[in-house]
């Protein structure tokens, strides 16, 4: 019997529920299971949005449970869910003195967790059996989440066919190429923008923006990763430089194509030099390969977690995800100048010395059916047509 596939999918969020609605197409998973999964995880995220909502009302309702309680009412929440958050929130004392209430602990949420994996629905308890906790790193205070852990599957490719066993693994976008490449993934279905700086050893040129670029300049007597094409989902996004509107004609009139730092005398880079750019920092080194920052004199800046809003507001340029272009279309002033800094999308990726070893590993890419479609210049349509003049 060969070993079980190793497939690497994201712990959470959109990414996760995309994959998993194609994992359930190609009849990996059943359906009520993703169901239950994806229940555990939005309820768990309310209790996080919620207790995050709480923690400031209680600051502004004078440090009590009464007043908090009140404010709560008149926002419309429902008062035995807030009641049951405050009860099991942490406490401490701050450095003047007051008693400030916090996320509900590890453990707290580790007995939320057990109740799931106790219940007497089946589907319910299989699916809390296959999540974990994961400190969210992106909101201050760090809370525990409930995120995907992992889960055994088999697929059977044909009738009358040996079942292929996998085991599917949350893991989070940064490390995942990492682990593929150190053979502790055998297939990826993650995000294509965690690839580009785990790579750079086995690359001709920094300066890939997408998947497709890298394929084309990988060295592939560097490593064992191989990608393989999308997945086909529609989870298209593009990094993008944002600023405010006139920032952004003063970008449109001094001319020059589209793309950044495409050529070394694009005079587009002469506002960004100017001052420091609003970013993610996990992805200051990618920004940094594509853009040639260091030769271009190009500075970054962590950014506040409304970069949007930053950019729109205050005057200052900044590099962010757009998907869909909702946020933008909806924050006065904001634009989108120029094409993606980088593209990306779930992609499939594969360790080639693992694939060599594990037939079964063939099987499911033979399951996956990766494409090579090209799906900048549709997404790219579509967000001109929702961001109008916005999109310079």
């Amino acid at each position: 019997m060969s070993d079980p596939v190793l497939v690497a999918v994201p712990p959470k969020g959109g990414s996760l529920d995309d994959v998993f609605k194609k994992l359930v197409a190609l009849k990996w998973l059943r359906p009520e299971l993703v169901t239950a999964i994806r229940r555990i995880i939005k309820e768990d995220k309310r209790r996080v949005k919620l207790e995050e909502g709480l923690i400031q009302l209680w600051r502004q309702s004078g440090y009590a449970v009464e007043s908090t309680m009140r404010a709560a009412d008149l926002y419309g929440h429902d008062l035995d869910d807030v009641e049951q958050a405050i009860n099991r929130m942490r406490r401490y004392t701050d450095e003047e003195g007051k008693t400030q209430l916090d996320y509900t602990g590890k453990s707290g949420v580790e007995r939320m967790l057990n109740t799931l994996r106790q219940d007497s629905d089946a589907e319910l308890s299989e699916a809390a059996l296959s999540m974990h906790l994961q400190l969210d790193l992106t909101r201050p205070g760090r809370p525990s989440r409930m995120v995907f852990n992992q889960l055994e599957m088999a697929f059977t490719p044909r009738a009358n066919a040996v079942a292929v066993r996998a085991i599917l693994l949350g893991t989070d976008h940064e490390v995942t190429p990492t682990y593929l490449r150190k053979h502790k993934r055998d297939i990826s279905l993650t995000c294509y923008d965690s690839f580009h700086n785990t790579l750079l050893d086995a690359l001709d040129t920094p300066q890939v923006r997408n998947w497709q670029e890298l394929k084309l300049h990988l060295i592939e007597a560097n490593t064992d990763v191989r990608i393989l094409g999308s997945l086909g989902l529609d989870d298209y996004l593009g990094h993008v430089v944002m600023m405010d509107e006139k920032s952004a004609q003063r970008i449109k009139a001094l001319g020059g194509s589209r793309r950044w730092a495409d050529k070394k005398d694009d005079p587009k880079l002469e506002l960004i030099r100017s001052t420091s750019v609003l970013i993610d920092p996990a992805y200051e080194e990618l920004y940094g390969c594509i853009l040639d920052a260091r030769a271009h004199g190009i500075t970054f800046e962590v950014g506040p977690k409304d970069i949007e809003k930053a950019c729109a507001e205050q005057g200052r340029i900044g590099i962010y995800i757009v998907r869909s272009g909702s946020t933008v279309a909806v924050t006065p002033g904001l634009c989108v100048v120029g094409d993606e800094i980088i593209t990306s999308e779930t992609i499939v990726a594969i360790n080639q010395e693992r694939l060599q070893h594990n037939k079964a590993i063939g099987v499911l890419i033979e399951s996956l059916a990766p494409v090579a479609t090209d799906h900048a210049p549709a997404w790219r349509s579509k967000l001109a047509a929702k961001l109008g003049s916005r999109f310079i």
